[in-house]
């Protein structure tokens, strides 16, 4: 039956109502960002952390938020890492996106980790800047991540390069760059720092520091520098925006990539005027000896919500990544519900090669090496990990779709001997008679893969406009190969490989519970296809599950129920430089 009146429903069936409960997630309130992830092998475990805002469901940050895992699939949370400095602090207004840095220091694990601090707000590309407003800074941790102290030098860099034409300067990224120390002819185990920023009424920049010690850092310059409005290469569908935002590189394969999220201007179309963009490209130095990056294929990370990706290496040295998945729910449903934003499940990046093939098929995406023959490609799958959350298997057709009755679960399909033509759409928080549906729309005729929303709620819950991306099989490619999992609000659509759309949905009927699937286009036998249906896949949060309350562990938390918000923000716990440089 739907729900009489979907503003005011009790709290406890508001909390849950949509809430995913396979994914990272914050245990309550506002979250966004990944902002830092590491594996720590002394104790084999990922230390993951995130933007915070406890205390209320509205955008803003006030802590970095923490969870462990051994497994990348089920997580404990713990104290937060950072909060917010005391008033008139460098890091009073916030303390922003970053990375964490582990590496050993005369035999013990030590945690470096970076992010931007806040001492004035607001800031915004469209808003004058004030320099000073944000700075880089460093806490450091010797106990695997349990603690952490401020550095004394605080804050580490304290003006961007172009003061006051600044449009924004933060989410510090530090990481080796191997292909660019030997480039540089330095040491592969140099440290390199990459902000984020762009120039008032020029565009979008991505500046470069380097330091041995994580401390003093030198600036490099300018690596990559972009005009708003351009598009990112000749014939594509992207254009660069008006600032860049948590920027991220990594060696994949035989290229080197950057990640980043670029703002655009309110003309766009997409959720929150913003999209999560790769750019596979060749280093090179200029004259002087500064290093900069040559764009030679590009693409979308996520073609839905997903925002602010975050890399980070696994314990085999996999390139993993995690990325915020913004809500879409109108600003009452997120307000009743007490919570905002999660994560989407962790991919793994990597990178594909095929051969070249006719020029008519060659995109954007792809980068082609006329010698060789040859064209690489960013690859996105789901992480392995993701198969632990499966359960005893529900179904192995496409008609045991039609049984389901469930807001958590992971569909597998192979659909093999495919002509290109074919249209194939599943449904998924479908009701009785489509009165509610959400279509996942694979259409290889036109080249797309969409997540149809307009039927998704009654109720107007959320937002109906679709989610979509271009996506075509390559020739000699016979199989589409999907993965889709639903989780609460949260519809994931990968395929072959390639492709991942990450779209929200908030039925308002009870009975939205239901799936199936449609073929359109050319007759296709669908008795061939290869499906698993896993149904309830296993909780992210098992100590949550088992009852365990976070306010009675965590003591900042406590305090701020107890004494308001200023006084969890705590003193600001200063390291002495000798205690941390190497």
């Amino acid at each position: 039956m739907a729900i009489d009146d979907p503003s005011t429903p009790s709290a406890s069936v508001a909390f849950t109502r949509f809430r995913p409960q396979s994914h990272f997630i914050a245990p309550h309130s506002w979250a966004n960002d990944p902002c830092g992830a590491v594996y720590i092998p002394e104790t084999d475990e990922y230390l993951f952390c995130y933007q915070w805002n406890p205390g209320t469901s509205k955008g803003g940050n006030c802590a970095w938020g923490a969870a462990r895992s051994r497994d990348l699939i089920t997580w404990e949370d713990c104290a937060p890492a950072l909060w917010n400095g005391p008033a008139g602090s460098y890091d009073a207004l916030g303390v922003f996106s970053g990375s964490i840095i582990s590496r050993l220091e005369g035999g013990q694990r030590v945690l470096y980790l970076f992010y931007t601090s806040v001492s004035h707000m607001p800031i915004h590309w469209s808003k004058p800047y004030k320099p000073g407003c944000e700075t880089q800074s460093v806490a450091v941790s010797r106990d695997y991540g349990r603690t952490w102290q401020r550095h004394e030098r605080n804050p580490l860099i304290k003006l961007p390069p172009k003061m006051e034409a600044t449009t924004g300067w933060r989410d510090p990224f530090v990481s080796k760059w191997p292909s660019l120390s030997k480039l540089r002819g330095v040491s592969d185990g140099t440290m390199y720092m990459m902000i984020a920023s762009g120039v008032q009424g020029q565009g979008s920049q991505l500046h470069l520091y380097v330091a041995n010690d994580l401390v003093s850092w030198a600036y490099l310059g300018v690596l990559l520098d972009v005009k708003q409005g351009e598009r990112v290469q000749p014939g594509s569908d992207w254009e660069f925006g008006m600032n860049f935002e948590c920027g991220t590189f990594a060696t994949v394969g035989n290229n080197d990539y950057i990640i980043l999220g670029v703002e655009e201007d309110v003309t766009s179309k997409r959720h929150n005027h913003h999209y999560e963009a790769w750019l596979g490209g060749k280093l090179s130095l200029h004259e002087d000896g500064t290093p900069t990056f040559g764009i030679e294929s590009h693409g979308l990370l996520d073609h839905g919500v997903l925002y602010a990706a975050h890399i980070f290496r696994g314990k085999d040295d996999r390139l993993l990544q995690l990325g915020w998945a913004d809500e879409t729910a109108t600003p009452a449903t997120v307000r009743e519900q007490g919570w905002a934003g999660c994560m989407g499940h962790p991919r793994e990046l990597f990178e594909i090669t095929r051969p070249a093939g006719e020029e008519q098929h060659r995109t954007t995406e792809w980068k082609v090496d006329e010698t060789s023959g040859l064209m690489t490609t960013l690859g996105i799958r789901p992480a392995k990990e993701l198969a632990s959350l499966r359960r005893e298997k529900f179904g192995s057709s496409l008609r045991d779709l039609e049984r389901l009755r469930s807001t958590n679960y992971e569909i597998e399909a192979t659909f093999p001997n495919i002509t290109g033509s074919e249209v194939f759409t599943v449904n998924v928080r479908q009701a009785p008679g489509d009165r509610e549906v959400t279509k996942v729309i694979i259409n290889l005729r036109d080249g797309h893969i969409t997540v149809d929303r307009s039927r998704s709620s009654l109720g107007s819950l959320g937002a109906s406009t679709p989610d979509a991306g271009r996506f075509a099989l390559l020739p000699g490619e016979e199989e589409l190969r999907l993965r889709l999992f639903v989780d609460g609000s949260l519809v994931e659509v990968f395929a072959n490989e390639r492709f991942a759309l990450t779209s929200r949905v908030y039925p308002s009927l009870d009975e939205s519970l239901g799936a199936s699937c449609a073929l359109g286009g050319e007759e296709y036998d669908d008795s061939s296809a290869r499906v698993a249906v896993w149904e309830g896949l296993r909780g992210a949060w098992p100590r949550r599950e088992a009852g365990a309350h976070l306010f009675e562990e965590m003591h900042p938390l406590r305090r701020e129920r107890a004494r308001g918000k200023e006084a969890a923000m705590g003193a600001v716990e200063v390291l002495p430089v000798d205690a941390v440089t190497a």
